[in-house]
């Protein structure tokens, strides 16, 4: 049987939501991809009125880019029926549209991560920035906590199939064993990089701060497509988190941000942009 690379893209037809399709679209005619357009509705009674409004854009994304595309209207709760359609269809990756503080038919702060906790499958959280032509530039972001090294093979691939440049970018701390840690970190990150003929940059940051703000500010500075994050939410709730998913998925930027949960099967044994299982220490 062909393995399919899906593309999930739940939608509330408002232009973020258009944003995300782009993305979307961008991203499936890389990898030969379909689309799933999903619409999660309270009551049964809204179904057909959905339906009018999905069936056209699925329609039209098929032809105008011969792209498979169809459309899903699922009666239930969106922070629970989007991981088990996107298991059901057999998607590989899930864009999602948040209007900065708003998100995707209120989707907020802990409700999104809520949502993307709840998935194995990686989120591409996009706002209503214009969708580049292509990705070259993906931040990626290193402390000194040693789950940041479960995002290097699923950034490198991407990196690799999109002909992206990674930029390496490392906390300043200065405890001595977590700037160790840290330093350990880029380290095994530049090396893996290195082996696996990755284009890639190291900055650090400029002093000690607020983190976010300062991947952020970074982002910017270079256009960057987007930011790899590993979602260390999954477990556990801490103000640094709470900070994260407040400022790192609504940035003013609109920096589009990548988020995967730690323990995701789809880590260990599905490859998000190509065979990553393929690329070595």
């Amino acid at each position: 049987m062909k393995d399919v690379y899906k593309i999930l893209v739940p939608t509330d037809f408002t232009s973020v939501a258009k944003t995300a399709l782009n993305h979307a679209i961008k991203i499936a005619e890389i990898m030969n991809g379909e689309i799933v357009l999903l619409h999660v509705v309270e009551r049964d009674t809204k179904s057909e009125e959905a339906r009018v409004k999905l069936d056209p854009i699925a329609e039209s994304v098929s032809k105008e880019y011969n792209i498979p595309t169809v459309g899903k209207v699922v009666t239930g709760n969106i922070f629970e029926d989007i991981d088990k359609v996107a298991d059901y269809e057999g998607a590989r990756l899930i864009i999602m549209g948040t209007h900065g503080r708003k998100g995707i038919q209120h989707i907020t702060g802990s409700y999104a991560m809520k949502v993307i906790t709840s998935s194995t499958i990686p989120f591409l959280i996009v706002q209503d920035k214009i969708v580049p032509e292509a990705y070259q530039n993906i931040v990626f972001p290193i402390d000194f906590r040693a789950e940041t090294k479960q995002k290097i093979s699923l950034t490198a691939s991407m990196a690799s199939q999109l002909g992206a440049k990674v930029h390496i970018f490392a906390e300043y701390d200065d405890d001595k064993f977590d700037k160790q840690k840290i330093e350990n970190n880029v380290t095994y990150t530049k090396k893996f990089f290195t082996k696996n003929g990755i284009d890639y940059v190291v900055e650090k940051a400029d002093g000690k701060g607020d983190f976010v703000k300062q991947i952020i500010r970074y982002s910017a500075s270079i256009n960057a497509d987007f930011i790899t994050v590993l979602n260390l939410n999954y477990r556990s709730i801490t103000a640094f988190l709470k900070n994260l998913e407040e400022e790192l998925i609504t940035n003013e930027a609109q920096i589009p941000v990548l988020m995967v949960n730690p323990s995701s099967d789809f880590i260990n044994k599905s490859p998000l942009f190509g065979q990553y299982q393929t690329l070595s220490m």
